[in-house]
């Protein structure tokens, strides 16, 4: 029996655990960007993600891209049960384009269309009481 257990546990990827589906509080912040398709706004997003990898990884932040064709381009590792879990619990329709800031709490802290201001969003999380002790605790390491 602990065998199966310790199989069961490495086989779930660090998203699925990521993203408990009954619990509170997620060990990360996210942005889930909900889109039609693979196009110029994603493109644009994922180009966007890339240059502020460094801001975005000092926020604790996972980006999940979900497209109705391609499921999760950002991770490749999240099922269907996953997708729909988010779709739902955040109201997101894949025939629009639609961007989720979620906090460490699970709870949706800001939401938004096709374009994504980098800057707001980091202006949001930095403003909240968690990120706030985060801040002091440890100094930034991205150049500004």
């Amino acid at each position: 029996m602990k065998n199966l257990l310790a199989l069961l546990m490495i086989c779930f990827s660090t998203y699925s655990q990521a993203y408990p589906l009954e619990h509170n509080y997620w060990s990360h912040r996210s942005v889930l960007f909900f889109a039609p398709q693979q196009d110029q706004y994603v493109e644009k997003f994922e180009a966007e993600e890339l240059r502020y990898r460094c801001q975005i990884k000092e926020r604790d932040m996972v980006v999940l891209v979900v497209t109705e064709d391609a499921k999760a381009i950002s991770s490749g590792h999240f099922d269907d049960d996953g997708f729909e879990y988010l779709r739902n619990k955040y109201q997101a329709s894949l025939k629009q384009y639609t961007a989720v800031l979620v906090g460490k709490d699970g709870r949706e802290k800001y939401r938004w269309g096709a374009e994504t201001d980098w800057q707001k969003i980091f202006s949001i999380i930095d403003a909240m009481p968690m990120r706030q002790r985060e801040m002091r605790d440890a100094p930034s390491v991205c150049s500004a």
